[in-house]
């Protein structure tokens, strides 16, 4: 096993964690309160529309697929522990951690006595590995985080699409909106970026789409109700005529 294997990290909050928290903090409205969401004749034929429900879709298997595989870590850190040598030191106080020969080599600039100690360090590490490997396998830890990564590949590639499909409605607006807030905040620069007025421009195009389904109904009801006073005035004109002849006849 080559130095650089003998060694297994801490977790970084992956992407998955930082959408997930973007998508609480904008109030999961992704999902349920969206404006893409709502049913929506005009917006059924739609490709945003379409690639937007296919992302979603997606993304929730992400999302699944991630919390998985750090329950599986989460499990494996408690049991196992990551890998690592723990030291004595005359030089120090305290014990020191080492989790990979590559730490020990950088340690060794400041205590040079921990040069003599590199096979045994590299022994501990190797065999606390093997270890963690037994765990992963035994829980499929690994084969998780390889769906997970498949998953968010996926993914990515649905969000491609759906932003170079034309939105040919205001929910398939609506839609490219609710992605580009979702995914934003991948990053750093995410606390730049204009939540809040990106959220406004989504709400705008949630009214505006009420409006036009209540001016729909309303010009529906209007040409009912025409119809209904016309079919009506026939009517009693076809009574007044049908009584005028019948006068005359007599």
């Amino acid at each position: 096993m080559a130095d650089s294997e003998i060694s297994t990290s801490l977790s970084r909050p992956s992407r998955r964690d930082v959408l997930s928290a973007a998508l609480m903090t904008i109030g999961g409205t992704s999902f349920n309160n969206s404006a893409a969401a709502a049913p929506q004749d005009g917006g059924a034929a739609d490709a945003a529309v379409l690639a937007w429900e296919a992302w979603r879709a997606a993304h929730r298997r992400t999302l699944a697929l991630c919390r998985k595989q750090q329950r599986m870590e989460s499990e494996l850190a408690r049991t196992i522990g990551f890998p690592q040598a723990v030291l004595t030191v005359a030089e120090l106080p305290s014990p020191i951690r080492i989790g990979s020969l590559r730490q020990l080599d950088e340690l060794t600039v400041d205590l040079p006595s921990l040069c003599t100690r590199r096979v045994e360090v590299a022994e501990a590490l190797r065999a606390h590995q093997q270890r963690w490997d037994d765990a992963d396998h035994a829980i499929g830890y690994s084969v998780t985080r390889q769906e997970e990564t498949a998953a968010s590949a996926d993914e990515e590639r649905l969000i491609a699409r759906l932003f170079a499909a034309d939105a040919t409605s205001l929910r398939g607006l609506s839609a490219k909106l609710d992605v580009l807030i979702a995914v934003g905040a991948d990053g750093a620069e995410g606390r730049q970026f204009p939540w809040p007025e990106l959220r406004r421009i989504r709400r705008d195009i949630g009214s505006l789409m009420q409006l036009h389904r209540h001016r729909a109904a309303g010009f529906t009801a209007s040409r009912t109700t025409r119809v209904s006073n016309a079919e009506s005035r026939d009517a009693d004109v076809r009574s007044s005529v049908t009584q005028q002849w019948r006068v005359s006849s007599g």
